[in-house]
């Protein structure tokens, strides 16, 4: 078992890189950011569903080389 005060050791922790941030400012989503978020994705579900509809009234993937 190596002992961290080893210089090898010691010389490997620095060579590590930088740490990572403490503290994100925002933490927390805003109410503008949360219902935006919602738009968006009920817009995506809208699109999805649609192109789902347009595929299944084409005929879709019927046949196996298709």
């Amino acid at each position: 078992m190596t002992h961290i005060t080893e210089v090898r050791v010691i010389g490997n922790h620095a060579a590590m890189g930088r740490s990572t941030p403490a503290v994100i400012d925002r933490p927390y989503l805003t109410l503008h950011q949360v219902l935006r978020a919602g738009v968006r994705r009920a817009a995506v579900r809208k699109d999805a569903a649609a192109a789902q509809s347009t595929w299944d009234s084409e005929g879709g993937a019927n046949d196996a080389g298709e």
